[in-house]
């Protein structure tokens, strides 16, 4: 399990090297969203690339701009991050207990298909949510 640790890590750590110093604008070798590309619908991941670019350079208003979902949803995962690792190291079960309700995975589901139909509406102020 410590192994595991070690490895998402490092992923971790490279990923966030990988989107510091290369922007997803500019560079190619970044994947595409084939909804995107061949519906010219925004997903509900899309321009997160980009977001995460521009949250790593402090950059909060351009990584809203790009997917406002991921921006809100962020602090969330993070801290659940940090009480899993907390909860390891220490052996003490540190939970945010609403990831345990049998209703939060539908919630997060509506929500999600809320931000994506929302993201595509052709009217202001739902325009601003594309990326």
């Amino acid at each position: 399990m410590k192994l595991l640790y070690i490895l998402g890590s490092i992923l971790l750590l490279s990923l966030v090297i990988i989107y510091y110093k290369f922007n997803p604008e500019v560079y190619n070798f970044f994947p595409e969203c084939p909804f995107h590309k061949y519906l010219h619908l925004d997903c509900p991941g899309c321009g997160s690339q980009r977001a995460v670019h521009a949250l790593l350079h402090l950059n909060l208003q351009k990584a809203m701009d790009y997917n406002l979902l991921l921006v809100l949803s962020l602090p969330i995962l993070i801290l659940q991050l940090f009480f899993k690792i907390y909860a390891y190291f220490t052996k003490r079960n540190l939970v945010l207990r609403f990831w345990y309700n049998p209703n939060t995975p539908k919630i997060i589901f509506v929500i999600v298909m809320i931000f994506w139909i929302a993201r595509n509406l052709p009217f202001i102020p739902f325009k601003y949510l594309a990326a």
